[in-house]
């Protein structure tokens, strides 16, 4: 009797979405830590190997590139093979790469074991997403979301400091061991929470799958080349228009392939493209701002390096604390009044940096301003759009939110170097320069407020997301 009953207990403990979602923050923040480790390794390895910056940045370069681009494959496969079996792959893709960049024996053989880790990375999130959205019942799923999705603010909080520790005293091989010990929990706790599927079709839109990841990594290229080059170079425009050609044939195919990686239907309609280019915009302001508010410290408020960067600190504690209220706020108002809520703030936070700041204290209030708005309205997206997504394609609409997200997050830096180029041709100054890139903060924050309008307006009439299938079912 006593058996039995532990019996039960066990499994009503594996299947509580707070025990789904532990499992499932093992893996978003290893992939988060591994990314903020491996930043203040880079000067050393540039001596270790022996090799230029160039070829260095190519180790980030090309985990931002592969991940982006997988990301929509990876969400129609956890949809179609199961949302666990899927997590578990990406953990297990991304510990193996972990392993592999450890034994790296020169650049070259670095990037490409960075490219392994990014294709694990890219299964991982979209994969954890649907897993969790199918996992928490509606009144719960902002608290899981936001829990889930603080992960990765957690691990820029405490990354650069484990990173610079262990490199200092372990050497920069050991940042990649410390995946190995958390992958391996991950699967192993996976193993015991139950799957769940979109689709009972097993069957992958190879060509779709082809043209939609070829296109994005073409077109992700360009703009990356596009930091340091001009639109006009050789190596610039030619992948900018590819990107764009290999899409539009991609829409022109998903229309009529008999069962597509993604429903071009659903994609482009207005409440989904919105909250899609939303997201987009507001990582396009936050990596944008992290990418750039250092440099402006030192060169326009003349800080040194080290408190240059503290200066980041008010911004990463707002975003993990305001993005576990953000997700307490939506269970119980709702998506679209929190949504307009936290970006009339962020409104003002970017309004704040770029008019407002004349020294480091009013520059460290308006970060934590932007902190609350960004951090409180980033799981918020993601429950607005799986909420009205059907449940047979959650996972590859989650992927495509996080492939919006990269793209915005490759997009703020790029037009942040083409400004601080400006001045470096000294066509204009460094104060010149840096307003005009919190400038088009401002533009785009409004852009996304214009559209989190436009879905709300949207979205008065109708709550229901428009099925296409039967929704989620749900397997031991």
């Amino acid at each position: 009797m006593s058996e039995h009953i532990t019996e039960k207990a066990k499994k009503r403990v594996f299947a509580s979405p707070y025990f789904v979602m532990v499992v499932l923050m093992l893996g978003v923040f290893m992939m988060g830590l591994d990314m903020y480790i491996f930043s203040p390794a880079l000067v050393t390895i540039v001596g270790y190997f022996n090799t230029s910056y160039t070829w260095v940045a190519w180790t980030m370069t090309i985990y931002l590139l592969v991940s982006t681009a997988i990301m929509p494959l990876a969400g129609k496969l956890s949809d179609v093979f199961g949302r666990k079996r899927i997590f578990i792959a990406g953990v297990a893709v991304f510990t193996i790469g972990s392993v592999l960049s450890s034994l790296s024996w020169n650049i070259y053989s670095l990037i490409i074991f960075r490219a392994v880790q990014a294709v694990g990375a890219g299964i991982i999130l979209p994969a954890a997403l649907a897993a969790m959205s199918s996992s928490a019942p509606p009144d719960k799923l902002g608290k899981t979301m936001s829990g889930l999705m603080a992960m990765s603010t957690l691990a820029m909080i405490i990354g650069p400091a484990i990173g610079g520790y262990v490199i200092q005293n372990f050497g920069w091989r050991v940042i990649f061991y410390i995946n190995v010990p958390i992958g391996i929990l991950a699967i192993l706790l996976a193993l015991m929470i139950k799957e769940s599927y979109g689709s009972v079709k097993h069957h992958i839109d190879v060509i779709g799958a082809s043209l939609l990841a070829g296109g994005l990594a073409v077109f992700l290229l360009g703009l990356v080349r596009l930091e340091t080059l001009p639109f006009t170079d050789i190596t610039v425009f030619p992948l900018l228009v590819a990107g764009l050609l290999l899409g539009i044939l991609f829409v022109q195919y998903e229309k009529h392939a008999t069962e597509p990686i993604l429903d071009v239907r659903l994609m482009f309609r207005g409440d989904i493209l919105s909250l899609n280019l939303g997201f987009m915009m507001l990582f396009f302001c936050l990596v944008g701002v992290i990418t750039y508010v250092p440099s402006f410290a030192q060169l326009v408020l003349h800080m040194g390096v080290l408190d240059s960067g503290a200066l980041l600190m008010p911004l990463s504690i707002s975003l993990f604390i305001f993005g576990l209220v953000g997700g307490v706020l939506v269970d119980k108002f709702g998506a679209k009044s929190v949504l307009v809520i936290w970006s009339i703030i962020r409104c003002i936070g970017f309004a704040g940096l770029t008019y407002c700041v004349t020294d480091s204290l009013s520059l460290a209030i308006m970060l934590f301003v932007i902190g609350v708005g960004v951090g409180g309205g980033t799981s918020v997206f993601t429950v607005a759009l799986l909420s009205r997504t059907p449940g047979t394609e959650k996972g590859v609409s989650s992927a495509i939110l996080m492939t919006f997200k990269g793209i915005g997050g490759i997009v703020g830096p790029v037009v942040g170097g083409y400004f601080l180029n400006q001045a470096q041709m000294q066509t204009e100054t460094y104060s010149q320069a840096f307003s005009n890139i919190f400038l088009s903060t401002i533009a785009a924050t409004i852009i996304g407020l214009v559209l989190i309008a436009y879905f709300v307006i949207s979205t008065r009439k109708t709550s229901k997301p428009i099925a296409s299938a039967p929704q989620i079912g749900v397997k031991q």
